[in-house]
Order: structure tokens, then sequence, then C-alpha cells
């Protein structure tokens, strides 16, 4: 999935179950931020101290596509395996809804609601939302991602191989054979789109992302009633009952078109209360900069030759993004070393 679901759905969700602007801003943010987290050097701030940042997604280049990525970035956020299957490979296939990502949520639900809480829950939505778009592939290089005879409801031959080659040129990851759904491009992550394709040994798929997307969002809202359940404190106004809502989100993806089209649409939706709350503060024009946390939590000096020099900024250990990044921390060791290894994968 793309902006338009983790971040915009993820806030419009979010609001409607009960979380107010602010809160609801840093689940979405942390939701979609996830996909834009391509930095692992360490900050060694000059007014001491140091900070490790978390990988939670790639950088495009040849390293996003070798085993230790797709073991630490790949597979706990964004392809989460499901254990079902008869091997260890066909375990880490991803499934909607699996057991593993129900004991994920519940693992976030027994937790203690520590300052990074809500940065958590913003990370388990995107990797739960991936469980549909994702299906049927898996993190790693493995003839299980194969597509064949892709076909795309709306869209040529020519505008496939066209689609292709921009994405093999300017995405690493799209270069490589059967990593992910690379050899169905961006087609999965686009709720409008309808398509076919023949996978491993054969089978054959017909697939509604329209369908998914709705099952996924009524699934994650399910999340955040739940997590308002557990942590009341967190509640600021009524949820909407999800009848009532629900016409909304399946018209937003229906939707077709580019990313900017659809990112406008739900833009203007939110502002315009289409999904049964009351737009205030940031509800309206709602934007995404995917470097406004780290300009709110470190100050980078610059001097022409040198190197980037770091400051932290006053509140720097309460910031949204060091929060982000221990709730990355924390979400990954959490799946990789003690969820995973009770349905028999180590991966970790």
């Amino acid at each position: 999935m793309q902006i338009d679901f983790h971040f915009y759905t993820i806030y419009a969700l979010a609001r409607a179950a009960g979380f107010g602007p602010e809160n609801a801003h840093v689940i979405a943010y942390a939701s979609q931020h996830t996909d834009d987290a391509k930095y692992d050097h360490a900050l060694e701030f000059e007014n001491g101290g140091r900070f490790q940042q978390v990988l939670t997604a790639h950088q495009y280049d040849i390293g996003a596509i070798s085993k230790p990525t797709c073991y630490r970035i790949w597979i706990p956020f964004h392809f989460l395996p499901s254990s079902a299957g008869v091997d260890f490979y066909e375990g880490m296939t991803t499934r909607p809804d699996s057991s593993v990502a129900q004991a994920m949520i519940e693992d976030l639900m027994d937790s203690e609601p520590k300052g990074y809480i809500l940065h958590r829950l913003g990370i388990l939505l995107h990797v739960y939302a991936d469980t549909w778009s994702h299906q049927n592939f898996i993190g790693l290089t493995n003839d299980l991602n194969d597509v064949d005879d892709l076909t795309v409801r709306g869209e040529g031959q020519e505008a496939l191989d066209w689609m292709f080659a921009e994405l093999k040129r300017t995405v690493i990851e799209y270069a490589a054979p059967k990593l992910g759904h690379a050899q169905a491009g961006t087609i999965p992550d686009e709720p409008y789109r309808e398509w076919t394709y023949k996978g491993y040994q054969g089978r054959s798929y017909s697939i509604n992302n329209q369908e998914r997307s709705l099952e996924a969002a009524q699934a994650c809202y399910r999340v955040m009633l739940k997590f308002l359940r557990n942590f009341p404190e967190f509640s600021e106004t009524a949820f909407i009952p999800w009848q009532n809502i629900a016409r909304s989100f399946s018209d937003q993806f229906t939707v077709a078109g580019d990313l900017d089209l659809r990112v406008q649409r739900w833009k203007e939706a939110i502002s315009a209360g289409g999904f049964g709350f009351s737009p205030a503060d940031r509800d309206i024009n709602l934007d995404y900069e995917d470097r406004e946390w780290f300009g709110q939590a470190v100050e980078v000096t610059r001097s022409q030759g040198d190197p980037d020099k770091y400051n932290r900024i006053a509140g720097f250990e309460t910031s949204n993004w060091k929060y982000f990044h221990d709730a990355a921390a924390y979400h990954r060791f959490s799946l990789l070393h003690e969820i995973l290894p009770e349905y028999g994968i180590i991966c970790g």
C-alpha cells in the first residue's frame, strides 16, 4: 500500500475511532514513515550523546535486495510471515489477518502505555494493512513470488511495459528477480486496481484491490477500537459505527488515477467531514512531510566540504522522531525474537 492508505486512510480511521487530531496524526505519520525511514547511520551530537536510527524501509541501492535487508526490514515491517504452510518458505508467505498478525496485535495490547505506544500502533497498522496488499508474496527472493501472465483492467501491455521499465530504472528492488511483489510492480499497492496473474506452479489469481483495501480498513479500525478500550486515556470522542462510514471509505478506494490525485481526494474528503467526525485542526488540508519529525528533533549544520553536524533540539528525549525509532526497534525485536519463534520461524 502507499501513502493514500498508510497515512490518509489510517488518519481518517483514527479520527472516526475516537482519537483527537494530534494523536491521529502521530499514528498515521508513524504508519507512513515506516515506508520512509531509510537512514541507519548513528547521529553523533555536537552537544553530547549519540542516537542510532532504525531502518524500516530501504534505500535505493544494491543493499535493498540483500538477505540482511530482507530479514531485518522486509519481513518485520512489510511482508509479515503467516506461519501457514508445510515448510519454512511457505510459512514465510504473507496472509491477511494471519495468526502471527493477531499475536503481534495482542503483544501491543498487553504492553505498558509507554511514551511511544502510539508510534508502535502506527507501525503495527502499517504492517497489518500490508498483510492484505502483500498477501501471497514473501519478503525474500524466492520462486513463491512468481508473477506470470499479468493483466490489469484498463491497462494495455504497452502501458504495463512502460511502467515496469520506469520502476526498474528508478527503484532497485523492482529490478530484482522474484523479490516480494516486484514482478507485479506497484499494482498490488494501488486500491482501485483489478488484476489477474499466474503465480507459483501456475496457480491463478483474480484480485480486486478495492475489496482488499476495504477489508484492511475495517480490520485496522477494529484494532484501533480495541486499543482505545485497552487504553481509554487516548479516547477523545465517541467512536462512529463502521456501518456508518464504510461507504465513504469504499468510495475513496475506487478513485482511479495516480497517487497525487488519490491523495488530493483524501485531503478533500477529510477536510469536508466525509468520515463522520467534525473537521478541526490537522483535519483541514492534512499533509505529510517525511522530514517533519526529524526537523523537530535534530538541528543540522552544514559547512561546505565538511560532513553534516547534528545537535539535539530541546525535548529530543520525548520527540516524535526519537519515539518512532524507539517503537521501530521494539517492534522488530519483539517480532523477530519473541513472536515468530513461537511459530517455529527463526529469522532474527
